[in-house]
């Protein structure tokens, strides 16, 4: 924990979340204690005679002057090999590649346990694939298809869902002349991936085996070997559809919008979904852009990109990075795409001016990190999720807005049934009306509960539901959708002022299911005015709602019950009991005030 935050303070309680989650013992922060005393210990031992390890409140902090870390090593040299082969130096992002890889000599934080490093491990997993993938292209580029055979055959071995290692592999092989193996391997590679994944694979690997199937010229280099396609790539990267959409007809119909100059109303080129995290945007977007590529609205591709993935914190390197990706995918050479951003700017909304694509972005944080993907001219699409609600003017004029709330009971309901089964759900409907409450209505948190009943089919729907009524329980008995709707409340909270951080943790504390400004003032100790600026940063990202007027004419808000339950997480982790002891003793003490 104290490498991956890397010279950051880590607190003790973050520290013994890190270890024991929920259910720690007794004697955590003792053990904590403990344990930083016997690496202290192991450095001494090793002859370390500057200090390493730092105790500074709340917790400790590595000291990383005289340290190094190979996974910060490791993304520089990729970053720079990126660099090298967008200037066309191949040869040099090879060697750049090659180094990066060879500082991993095993499974990233193989051995450690707890969620926290486990999702680390997967990010840093999913960078080497990226730099294994940026390595091969440049391989194949210079003719080495020979050469890569075995190692690409080996990765792909290991990673045999994983579409762009195929994609090279079958290339690979196709230019040493293995036609056969090329084509049947696909074949066999392809009922895997729709018998596991439920989909088909994308266009761009279809046309390669199509390629290869005719022997095309198209795919050969000039002296001999084999070339990347002149002709335009068909993307179509959309994650799979969700067939149980329920109750989004309304919001459906508004995208329509989008369509509307091509039918010769004036262009609406940008829409813009946002709402609370687990309440359906990307479900509402894949869907909606799934039945606009099936009646070939936008047969130039469909392309999309998680923003959440990708580090914000270097603006224009990002989006220069992302803007690079897409352009490949629609078949630019690499070499061909302009260094300066904004020069890759104007290249892309040339590029798209041509053609009628759909570019999808997933979980903006703000709308501003868009502003370059936007299309310029002719019939290409923007459609993008956010959890905040800026002004849909911040990201061009006339967009669509779409403001997305949680299901209503009935429709909750419903997809509770259409997806849990008839026999189970109207046998009892009043628990299935109380596990859309305790779910608040949000699509994810009810797809989770509903896969938790599907997987254990002797369980009742009111099984879940009293496994659910325990609070500190209920987001870990949620499963993949209490960990999704953790990252989707991270990335709002991450996005806000200090004191709007910290107002959010400590509304978590009252057991109320309203508050105003003044209940915040008192928690805080702070102005009403300075706590109601707060509560409304709250509400730009979607973490409250506002609950009408109390009878003195302030606003009331009120939390989503699960984004509480994330709230609560973290005050009890950020602040000491001491803290939230004497904001509550505030709060008692105004309210007395008040009648």
């Amino acid at each position: 924990m104290l490498v991956l935050a890397w010279g950051r303070v880590v607190s003790v309680d973050a520290l013994v979340d890190a270890v024991w989650g929920v259910r720690p013992p007794a004697t955590a922060r003792t053990q904590v204690a403990i344990c930083i005393g016997a690496l202290r210990k192991a450095f001494r031992a090793a002859h370390v005679d500057e200090p390493v390890i730092l105790t500074t409140h709340p917790g400790y902090q590595l000291l990383t002057d005289s340290c190094s870390f190979d996974a910060r090593d490791f993304a520089a040299m990729a970053a720079s090999a990126a660099d090298s082969a967008r200037q066309g130096r191949l040869e040099e992002a090879v060697g750049l590649h090659r180094k990066a890889l060879d500082l991993w000599t095993g499974p990233a934080l193989s051995g450690v346990a707890g969620q926290i490093v486990e999702d680390e491990a997967t990010r840093l997993e999913a960078e080497r694939l990226s730099t294994y993938e940026a390595l091969f292209d440049a391989e194949l580029s210079l003719g080495r298809h020979h050469e890569v055979l075995p190692e690409l055959s080996a990765l792909a071995d290991d990673h045999p869902l994983h579409e762009k290692l195929r994609h090279s592999l079958m290339l690979a092989q196709y230019r040493s002349g293995r036609r056969a193996e090329a084509a049947e391997g696909f074949r066999s590679w392809r009922r895997r991936f729709v018998d596991e994944i439920g989909m088909e694979p994308s266009a761009s690997i279809h046309q390669l085996h199509n390629a290869i199937l005719q022997d095309a010229s198209e795919i050969y280099l000039s002296d001999g070997a084999m070339s990347r396609p002149d002709r335009r790539t068909i993307p179509a990267e959309l994650p799979a559809d969700v067939p149980e959409l329920i109750g989004r007809g309304e919001e459906l119909a508004a995208l329509d919008a989008l369509l509307d100059d091509m039918a010769g109303q004036p262009p609406k080129r940008t829409g813009v979904v946002a709402g609370t995290a687990g309440v359906g945007k990307t479900s509402l977007v894949v869907h909606w852009a799934s039945r606009a590529w099936e009646s070939g609205v936008f047969p130039d591709g469909l392309l999309y990109a998680d923003l959440s993935q990708y580090e914000w914190s270097h603006e224009p390197t990002t989006a220069h990075v992302l803007l690079d990706r897409f352009l490949r995918v629609l078949g630019v050479a690499a070499e061909s795409v302009p260094q300066r951003l904004d020069e890759c700017v104007s290249f892309y909304r040339s590029t798209l001016a041509e053609r009628r694509v759909l570019v999808v972005l997933d979980n903006a944080r703000t709308l501003a990190h868009v502003q370059p993907f936007m299309p310029g001219s002719g019939d290409s699409r923007l459609l993008v999720t956010t959890d905040g609600r800026q002004d849909p003017l911040a990201v061009g004029r006339g967009a669509v807005r779409v403001d997305l709330d949680a299901l209503a009971l009935p429709q909750a309901a419903e997809l509770v049934t259409r997806l849990v089964g008839e026999r189970r759900a109207l046998g009892d409907p009043t628990a299935v009306r109380e596990l859309c409450r305790l779910c608040g209505g949000l699509p994810l948190a009810l797809r989770a509960a509903a896969g938790r009943l599907i997987a254990k089919p002797h369980w009742s729907v009111r099984n879940i539901v009293y496994r659910l009524t325990e609070e500190h329980r209920r987001l870990e008995e949620l499963s993949a959708g209490g960990v999704e709707l953790r990252a989707g409340f991270e990335r709002g909270y991450r996005g806000l002022s200090t004191a709007a951080a910290r107002m959010c943790r400590m509304l978590s504390l009252l057991d109320a299911p309203h508050f105003t400004a003044y209940a915040g003032a008192a928690l805080l100790a702070v102005d009403p005015a300075e706590a109601e600026d707060a509560m409304e940063q709250l509400f730009d990202m979607h973490l409250v709602r506002v609950a009408g007027e109390s009878h003195e004419g302030t606003l009331r808000y009120a939390f989503h019950e699960l984004v509480r339950l994330c709230a609560r997480e973290k005050v009890l982790v950020e602040e000491t009991e001491e803290e939230r002891l004497a904001a509550l003793a505030r709060f008692s003490s105004a309210q007395l005030a008040f009648s």
